[in-house]
């Protein structure tokens, strides 16, 4: 019996492309990813895995079109048929060949596998003819995602990780492929480029648009990048769009054909009905779709890189920008009236979860208000304190201004709205409204909207007309209805539990209650870390920052300033109104220290934090910040005529002791300054108990007035307080009535106290203030007998008296400049260095490197050394 006649299957081959595929005409060279694709082939695999037009194959085939003459590159475009076997060996066989990968006579199959041999030997030959390739070949496999039948990519998978193998393999895919590449990744012999890498650039975007021939301005293409997020076929699309086409819309049929309509019916009705999101789980996948399994068909679609993206580490994913928006297009053309029911199942989803801001949002894009209202008393007061203030303004302006009398709870919004718009006296009306509606409603429910309306007016009306006492009986009141509550009642009951806190002790703090005032600020500030509100923190913070500096205790008011500051950095809110009293907080203490530059500067963030319409406090507190600024600049009349204008500017219903009592005793200071101390006795007479800063006022009118009798008991109280500052004033007054009373001992142990005093806080006002020529010279003594407190020898001391720290002890025999010599002669007076250049006519930097150079020369490590070595070496 004859032998059978061998022969080949014909097999298509259409999807080998020796050349390549057929690039566009516009095509922009990418070096950065062309670097990668060089280094990748000289390993085993480069996978290149992205979503559809993000580039894929056109950067592999500008790629191998510019690499052909260094070695073959063979082109193989999978398909659907290449599922069976022997059409894909086939293919593979023939790119090989048309790429010139194969020479003449070499044991390469034609094609296809023979009558007499499954896929499986045929696939084993094609291998073992690879292996005894001449040269190393790069084998390109494009939309290799369309295979998916398992034992082709077995035995593919059987070459790509056979070692030393003549391929360098170039995957191109959508999806992951399903060969296992992890022995690849885990040897480094595995080179990734991905969807963050294909995305183009703003240099790149620059280029591009370059080439088509209409440079875009920057601020265009930013923006076109930003809407496609880099996505090289949405920029495109997008660059070549009519003037007036959004990018969304320029790229929707794109998305809708080529990744849409390719899914099955499911997938289809899962995508179409979860867009309604910016960000979707399972969870709400499945509320919203009705099924369940949502969160895997997530993690499938994210797999697939069908424009669905995990955010972050957890069990969140997002769609991109202009897929979302093509699909909420289609969306609401194929089912109008079913989008706003999503967005109701969203808005409850979200709600149930505290997710109060989404709620709201999805609640307003449904244009039910009745709900939005609903949701304010549940979460919206609390987001007001929260980082999303302005957020949640915005999506209440979407009520229809006709709408916002209807019910209680949307009158609640008004007030809301005419206070974000700054109508203040607008506020208590949309308040009252909401009362009056209030009469229908159940005890329950209406329970939770009256403490949504007490809450709000205690921020709004009560603390900014600065009727203090009120505010305390009010958030008292609150707190007392919120511990008859529980969670389940009020949803809002822990936020509402530290505004009502906040509002209780800045209400103590303004009307003189500081030890009620401390606790309550900060338990004010931990509610409020706890349950989320930063601004509530930042503004409990502030303010006891303020209470800091009314017990003297800079430090710690400094401290508590800093710690509000850093948090209202974290959230972006360093011009909002919470931080405003940490601002003038640290006003106040930088004037105490004698830096006026540093307390303007505070002063002008106060002023920008609080707006046109600040809290009559702040305003107040603001109006004595500039008023000892004045008065430090000896200008008591333009200080006098600052709290005059600051009086007639409250209105009456202001109820803050503090305040009131702080702008006294800066008029206090400013009738001394004018030789009017007898008003001060007359402002103190009234037999109210004075503070120690008070004490230390009417002891230095007594004084003026020649009185030290009345004086002394005064400044022996402040002087053992714990007001460091009213201290400081007290002893550096002490000192100057014991010199003017010839009792020099005295002056000079009492001016060692307040230098004492001074050093720990940086005090330095009371030595500028009061009588500071006196004070000058009694400092003058004082360096001979106390050494400089100051790390580098640059206290308060030194300060009065010029003294300059040392750089270096080491004396030298370098003789002194002309210049240094007239220095020197200044060095034994009371002078300083700011007034020794003023005599010589130079700067202070000079007269202080001047100083150094002296120092250095004669050994010195501070003045007083200075002067007398100079004496000993006969230069003064």
């Amino acid at each position: 019996m004859s032998d059978p006649v061998v022969r080949s299957r014909p097999v298509p081959v259409t999807a080998a492309r020796p050349a390549g595929p057929r690039l566009p005409l516009r095509l922009l060279w990418r070096g950065r990813l062309a670097e990668r694709l060089d280094e990748g082939v000289r390993q085993a695999v480069t996978l290149v895995c992205a979503g559809p037009g993000w580039g894929k194959t056109a950067l592999a085939g500008s790629w191998a079109a510019a690499r052909r003459s260094t070695g073959p590159i063979a082109w193989l475009a999978c398909e659907p048929e290449h599922n069976r076997s022997y059409a894909f060996w086939s293919a593979l066989v023939f790119a090989l060949r048309a790429a010139g990968a194969v020479p003449a006579g070499h044991p390469m199959p034609e094609a296809g596998p023979l009558p007499a041999e499954d896929d499986a030997a045929f696939a084993r030959r094609v291998a073992g003819a690879i292996a005894t390739l001449p040269a190393p070949v790069v084998l390109v496999l494009d939309d290799l995602h369309q295979l998916t039948d398992e034992r082709t990519l077995a035995t593919l998978a059987g070459l790509v990780g056979r070692p030393g193998g003549r391929l360098r393999f170039v995957l191109l895919s959508r999806a992951e492929p399903g060969l296992p590449l992890h022995r690849e990744r885990a040897a480094g012999e595995l080179t990734e480029i991905r969807q963050r890498d294909l995305a183009f650039r703003a240099a790149e975007a620059a280029e591009l648009s370059a080439l088509a021939g209409d440079k875009l301005p920057t601020e265009r293409l930013a923006e076109l990048l930003r809407r496609t997020e880099g996505w090289g076929a949405g920029l495109r699309l997008a660059m070549d769009a009519p003037e007036g086409v959004s990018p969304a819309a320029a790229a929707e049929d794109y998305l809708l054909r080529e990744v849409l309509d390719s899914q099955p019916a499911h997938l289809r009705h899962f995508l179409l009905r979860t867009s309604v999101a910016d960000r979707i789980c399972g969870d709400l996948a499945d509320a919203l779709t009705g099924q369940q399994h949502s969160q895997q068909i997530l993690e499938r679609l994210a797999a697939a890189n069908l424009f669905v993206e995990r955010t972050g580490s957890g069990r969140w994913f997002r769609y991109h920008p202009l897929f979302r928006a093509a699909l909420r297009h289609r969306a609401t053309l194929n089912k109008p009236g079913e989008v706003p029911r999503l967005h109701l199942l969203a808005a409850q989803w979200y709600s149930s979860r505290g997710d109060g801001l989404t709620a709201l949002s999805h609640a307003a894009t449904a244009g039910d208000w009745g709900l939005l209202g609903r949701l304010v008393v549940d979460h919206g007061l609390p987001l007001l304190g929260s980082a999303d203030h302005a957020e949640v303004v915005e999506v209440l302006r979407r009520i229809p201004p006709g709408r916002l009398a209807d019910t209680p709870e949307l009158a609640l919004c008004a007030a809301i709205l005419r206070y974000a718009d700054g109508d203040l006296a607008g506020v208590p009306d949309r308040l009252a409204r909401a009362r009056s509606l209030l009469r229908t409603y159940a005890p329950g429910y209406r329970t939770q909207v009256e403490l949504a309306v007490s809450v709000l007016e205690s921020g709004t009306v009560l603390r900014r007309r600065a009727d203090m006492a009120v505010l305390v009986e009010r958030s008292t009141q609150v707190l007392a209805e919120l511990t008859r509550l529980d969670a389940a009642d009020v949803p809002s009951l822990l936020p509402y539990r530290a505004i009502a806190l906040n509002d209780k002790g800045a209400g103590l703090l303004w009307t003189g209650r500081f030890d009620h005032a401390d606790r309550y600020l900060w338990a004010a500030a931990s509610a409020a870390r706890v349950t989320g509100m930063p601004l509530v923190e930042i503004n409990a913070l502030s303010h006891l920052a303020l209470l800091a500096h009314r017990h003297g205790s800079l430090t710690e008011a400094a401290g508590h300033a800093t710690s509000a500051r850093e948090a209202a950095r974290r959230i972006d809110a360093t011009a909002h109104p919470a931080v405003a009293p940490a601002y003038l907080a640290e006003a106040l203490i930088e004037l105490e220290r004698g830096s006026d530059a540093e307390a303007e500067t505070a002063l002008r963030r106060a002023l920008k934090s609080v707006g046109e319409l600040p809290e009559t406090v702040l305003a107040g507190l603001a109006t004595l910040v500039r008023a000892r600024l004045l008065l430090d600049r000896g200008e008591p009349l333009g200080a006098r005529a600052v709290l005059a204008r600051a009086h007639a500017e409250a209105g009456p219903w202001v109820s803050a002791p503090l305040l009131d009592r702080s702008i006294d005793r800066t008029a206090a200071e400013i009738d001394i300054e004018c030789g009017d101390a007898a008003a001060v006795v007359r402002r103190y007479a009234s037999g109210v108990r004075l503070s120690p800063a008070e004490q230390v006022s009417l002891a230095r009118a007594h004084l003026a007035l020649g009185d030290h009798q009345a004086a002394e008991p005064l400044l022996a109280r402040a002087r053992e307080g714990s007001d460091r500052v009213a201290a400081v004033y007290a002893w550096v007054l002490t000192a100057l009535a014991a010199d003017a009373h010839g009792r020099s001992g005295r002056a000079a142990d009492a001016l060692g106290q307040a230098l004492a005093a001074a050093e720990p806080d940086r005090i330095r006002r009371p030595f500028r203030r009061l009588d500071p020529e006196r004070v000058a010279v009694l400092a003058g003594r004082q360096q001979w007998l106390t050494e400089p407190r100051g790390p580098g020898g640059d206290g308060v001391l030194a300060e009065i008296t010029g003294e300059i720290p040392m750089i270096t002890g080491l004396p030298t025999a370098d003789p002194l400049s002309e210049r240094e010599v007239d220095v020197l002669q200044f060095l034994p007076t009371v002078l300083t260095a700011a007034e020794i250049a003023e005599s010589l006519g130079i700067s202070v930097n000079t007269v202080k490197a001047h100083m150094r150079s002296i120092y250095r020369k004669l050994g010195a490590g501070r003045r007083r050394e200075a002067v007398v070595q100079a004496r000993q070496a006969g230069l003064l």
